[in-house]
């Protein structure tokens, strides 16, 4: 049986840490697991708690550990909290290209690594400077959003809220995080459904309704659309029991 990789660092490490996250996958965030896409990164502080897992049993990313004695970023940067790459191809080609020189034995591998790694870092603190002022407002709703999914959650609102127009709004949360809005607000219902099913012995009724839905039939044809099987289905399949391992 395969594992569903997962990880739970309570004090971090005594270093920075960089993801580069090439699967989908689940970050706790503020005590909430949120979904990230393929092509996001995050950057953890020396002694950050971080904890994240796979989102369909596979998880892949690239890692490094980064010393640095004075501040590695700006002030205010979103340190353990994941940011979209809108061309994560740029960093995953610098990212093999510091990785090679860290296994070579060049006389300048140290100076080279260095600028490297400077590089890296300033590309990271470039997508948040880029996105303006809407980038943090617009993360923080995204991460309302997966903390309560069962919100009556409507563009309209949101856009109101934030002082932009409804159409504005649509192009600036697709560019941010490469997914629509309403595409979250299903994922987190469903997420949290995921784990009401599992954890829970109320009925898909209720469910439904503590996720955010008045109707349950369309919940159901929504976690169908999402998981490929029933809510009753995913419940059966999650009580089943482990089939044994191979015997030596």
């Amino acid at each position: 049986m395969v594992e569903t990789f997962c990880v739970l660092r309570e004090n971090g490490y005594p270093h920075y840490l960089l993801l580069l996250v090439q699967t989908p996958a689940l970050f706790e965030i503020g005590g909430e697991w949120v979904r990230t896409e393929a092509g996001t990164a995050i950057l953890f502080r020396p002694g950050q708690r971080h904890s994240y897992r796979a989102l369909a049993g596979e998880y892949a990313d690239c890692w490094m550990h980064a010393e640095s004695a004075a501040p590695l970023l700006f002030e205010g940067f979103p340190f353990g909290k994941p940011i979209p790459l809108p061309s994560p191809e740029r960093f995953y080609r610098l990212f093999r290209i510091l990785r090679d020189e860290f296994f070579a034995a060049r006389r300048t591998r140290e100076s080279v690594l260095a600028s490297l790694a400077s590089a890296l870092f300033e590309m990271l603190a470039s997508e948040i400077e880029v996105r303006g002022t809407l980038f943090y407002p617009f993360l923080a709703l995204r991460e309302e959003i997966f903390r309560s999914p069962a919100a009556d959650w409507k563009v309209g609102n949101e856009a109101k809220k934030l002082g932009v127009s409804e159409g504005y709004f649509h192009v600036v949360y697709k560019r941010q995080f490469q997914t629509t809005f309403v595409a979250d607000v299903i994922a987190a219902r469903i997420q949290a459904a995921e784990e009401l099913l599992t954890s829970t012995p109320e009925s898909v009724e209720r469910i439904a309704e503590r996720c955010g839905y008045r109707n349950p039939e369309h919940f159901i044809r929504q976690f169908r659309r999402a998981t490929g099987t029933t809510p009753h289905q995913f419940r059966k399949a999650a009580a089943a029991p482990a089939p044994p391992g191979p015997r030596a």
